[in-house]
């Protein structure tokens, strides 16, 4: 049972936004692109391994946290997906990328050979999964279980060939997936009732704190002035619709919407931060009707603070808004 599932990247949302919003030409744009491809690489990535873990048939009831950010004391980790099962909880450490991979266990280095046959340094996910697995060993603890939980590298791509395999963590290909958490409940014995498992996967939920929303503008230092304005298309993402007759309309494509200035909304949001004035909103949606901005925000958005002709919102983190459009840009 799935006790949390994967929504929307805010970090992915935000960077496709901006990726489409800038042009080529600004001195970011390549930084951007870069950091988008790869953040688009990990999320697909991690939704394939959702999609594999699916297919599980396991004979005992198993509980399945996705994207799960906990803090236990003064440490803070993010963690891909993890598996609570009455045998053993396990942490998956998700890896999408291309190339020849080395974990070097002398010098604790992760990396691969480029094009030209030198070592690319990279991030190495041993560290991550140690620190993913201590946290969760510190957490059941502190419940009085005795338990420790298991590590697993999953590299999605098949162009990924790790060449010197991990000596702490075993590291998998995404097709031995399923196969490797049936046979691990197999040569696994009951640690702990199914009831305790599933009162764990719930502790573990309230113990999850949502992804921290920075304005991705001001993170890579683009002047607001250069990113493009107008509600985006949700038939062809062209920019912008026109606004005509209580519709929106592509001049492109010739789409018709009611409401496409709601996913707009949440691309403002991403991009800038949640907080937006009438006067912001009408200038980004480019609409020219003040009070058509009010109204908007008045739905869709709480008020946060009134003072005289002065209003500011907070928008509603609605990111399931963004669904299609984040759907086309991954199959890119």
């Amino acid at each position: 049972m799935i006790i949390k599932k994967r929504g929307i990247s805010g970090t992915f949302a935000g960077l496709a936004s901006l990726v489409s919003r800038i042009s080529e030409s600004d001195e970011m744009f390549k930084r951007i692109k870069s950091d988008y491809k790869n953040c688009r690489a990990g999320f697909a990535g991690e939704l394939r391994v959702d999609n594999f873990l699916e297919e599980l048939e396991l004979k005992m009831p198993y509980y399945v946290l996705q994207n799960l950010t906990i803090k236990v004391g003064k440490k803070r980790v993010q963690i891909d997906t993890i598996l609570i099962h009455p045998n053993f909880i396990l942490v998956i450490e998700i890896k999408n990328m291309r190339g020849e991979f080395y974990f070097d266990p002398v010098n604790k280095h992760f990396y691969r050979l480029n094009d030209e046959g030198k070592k690319e340094g990279m991030r190495n996910p041993e560290a991550q999964l140690s620190r993913s697995t201590t946290i969760i060993d510190s957490f059941l603890r502190d419940k009085g279980i005795e338990m420790s939980a298991k590590g697993l590298i999953v590299f999605v791509s098949r162009a990924g060939i790790v060449m010197q395999a991990s000596e702490k963590w075993k590291t998998i290909p995404l097709d031995s997936l399923v196969e490797y958490i049936e046979l691990l409940e197999d040569q696994t014995k009951r640690v702990v009732p199914s009831e305790t498992c599933k009162r764990l996967a719930l502790e573990l939920l309230a113990e999850d704190r949502p992804e921290k929303l920075v304005s991705i503008v001001d993170y890579y230092n683009v002047s607001v002035d250069k990113v493009k304005k107008g509600v985006r298309c949700p038939g062809c993402n062209y920019i912008p619709m026109l606004r005509k007759h209580s519709r929106w309309c592509c001049g492109k494509c010739g789409e018709e919407s009611r409401d496409a200035h709601l996913n707009t909304l949440q691309e403002y949001r991403l991009l800038f931060g949640p907080e937006i004035t009438s006067r912001s909103a009408i200038d980004f949606m480019q609409h020219n009707s003040i009070y058509f901005a009010i109204r908007v925000l008045t739905n869709n958005a709480e008020i946060k603070k009134v003072k005289a002709r002065y209003r500011l919102f907070q928008i509603n983190d609605e990111k399931h808004l963004l669904s299609e459009f984040i759907r086309e840009e991954l199959k890119k």
